[in-house]
């Protein structure tokens, strides 16, 4: 598509452009003497070596020698061709391209996902225009039983999708395009292997939010039914744009909220955030109801590295928290456990309780290693429940990557757990190592009967809290 772009164009935009506004979209930057300097986009680091020359309209990486002018920045960071980054760059500076007719060879080159980016536009104003219809108007009424204001409907794209087979498939097919594209998009379903037999629309009956790039362009779809039925949620599939945990919902429109505040508060769900948003609380983003992802913190740490973290308080949200905690100390992000209180979901307890509650749970958080550490490994339980405990946090102690946060949290574990360091590191230099437990530990001869240095730790337990012995032998009599 190089061809199609005029050389004189490319050239007008490339003066228009400006370097520390575009990468300041993505990145964010502090003034170093002439130049700026943030983390960078393409490498994981703690200190800074990003630099942005304003003078030379170039940026460069002194960690991983990444660099390059506006057209290679976008290139890198959203795996663009460079007609692709030409054209995106265009549409942000104004610069008007003139479209020639393309011959048929010249479609054929056109890339696939700017024709899926075309289609994923025409279906959502078609979506949002039919919620405003009067086929619209459950939709709407569903809406404002939830408290959704025209704002955040407006300002989030929503839409409707009537219940029919080919209300979509229809309307697309009257602005050229075919259902093999639309299928390709994920917007519709072949019924026959290679969609031989027709195709139908995959989202009918349902309430539909457009999923965005960091950009604001429509990479995929999520599709919610407002009465009975499964699945409740229903998500676009993977396609040349979209790779589920690459994106993080409601980015584009949050992030100028999440740079003023200095934070960022993470949920699960599309309505989570939009209920948030709706309630004036604006700097959020969600995971699209997956579990978190090193590429979606990699990429919420472009725009801040703190944290507040939502998860529920059952066991479910224990785990994920868990999950969470790994990803965010190797991303170096200072994250915070927001619990809600049981039954709730972010959209619930600010929709019942208020935007105020909601911002002093949020403003009472504790670190998310604290909270760890104190709440799902601390307390006392029964041996075995102790010797659980001891078994996760060497587990979870040995996923630290960095040695020297890794020993502060063998020192927190150490204390709160009341096990001796020496024990913990031990066993966690095992770990790391990737050494298997000896056979003769785990089945020790009756001749030669040797306890690992946890087994030891729990009879000194035993010595110090007596009380936890009854237990002990009740659980040994179940065995």
């Amino acid at each position: 598509m190089n061809g199609s772009i005029p050389e004189e164009k490319i050239e007008e935009i490339r003066r228009r452009a400006d370097v520390v506004s575009l990468i300041g979209e993505y990145v964010t930057l502090k003034k170093a003497g002439r130049n700026y300097l943030g983390l960078c986009p393409f490498h994981q680091e703690k200190t800074a070596s990003f630099s942005v020359s304003p003078d030379k309209q170039m940026f460069y990486c002194y960690g991983c020698r990444e660099g390059g002018n506006v057209f290679s920045f976008l290139m890198k960071l959203n795996q663009l061709t460079f007609p692709e980054a030409v054209r995106q760059l265009a549409r942000k500076t104004g610069v008007v391209i003139p479209e020639k007719p393309l011959s048929r060879e010249a479609k054929e080159r056109y890339t696939l996902k700017e024709r899926i980016r075309k289609v994923n536009e025409l279906a959502a104003g078609h979506f949002v225009r039919t919620l405003q219809s009067p086929a619209g108007e459950s939709a709407r009424a569903y809406l404002r039983q939830r408290g959704i204001d025209e704002g955040a409907v407006r300002t989030f794209r929503l839409g409707f999708a009537p219940d029919r087979w080919s209300d979509l498939l229809d309307y697309l097919g009257k602005n050229g395009v075919s259902g093999q594209l639309a299928e390709q998009a994920g917007l519709v379903v072949g019924k026959g292997e290679r969609g031989e037999g027709g195709y139908y629309d995959r989202f009918r009956g349902r309430l539909m939010i457009p999923i965005e790039d960091v950009d604001g362009r429509v990479i995929a779809f999520g599709g919610r039914l407002m009465g009975a039925g499964q699945p409740k949620y229903l998500n676009s599939p993977e396609s040349p744009l979209y790779t589920k945990g690459h994106n993080l919902f409601g980015l584009a429109r949050t992030r100028e909220a999440i740079r003023e505040k200095g934070y960022a508060i993470l949920v699960e769900g599309y309505f989570d955030l939009i209920a948030l948003w709706n309630a004036g609380i604006t700097p959020v983003v969600a995971t699209l109801g997956t579990a978190l992802t090193r590429a979606q913190v990699e990429m919420l740490r472009r725009y801040t590295p703190r944290v507040a973290a939502v998860f529920d308080p059952d066991e479910a949200g224990k785990k994920a928290l868990a999950r969470s905690l790994e990803l965010f100390l190797a991303g170096n992000v200072h994250a915070r456990a927001v619990i809600l209180p049981a039954g709730y979901d972010p959209d619930d307890y600010v929709r019942t309780q208020g935007r105020e509650k909601m911002e002093t749970l949020i403003g009472r958080a504790l670190p998310m290693v604290d909270y760890y550490i104190e709440e799902i490994l601390g307390g006392r339980g029964t041996l075995e429940e102790d010797r659980d405990k001891l078994r996760e946090a060497v587990a979870f102690l040995g996923r630290i990557g960095d040695a020297v946060e890794r020993n502060l949290f063998i020192k927190k574990v150490s204390e709160t757990l009341r096990v001796d360091q020496e024990v913990l590191k031990s066993e966690v230099r095992r770990v790391l190592s990737g050494a298997p437990v000896p056979a003769a530990e785990r089945f020790p001869p009756k001749e030669n009967l040797a306890l690992d240095p946890l087994e030891l730790e729990l009879v000194r337990m035993m010595l110090e809290y007596p009380e936890c012995i009854p237990m002990g032998r009740t659980e040994a009599a179940l065995a």
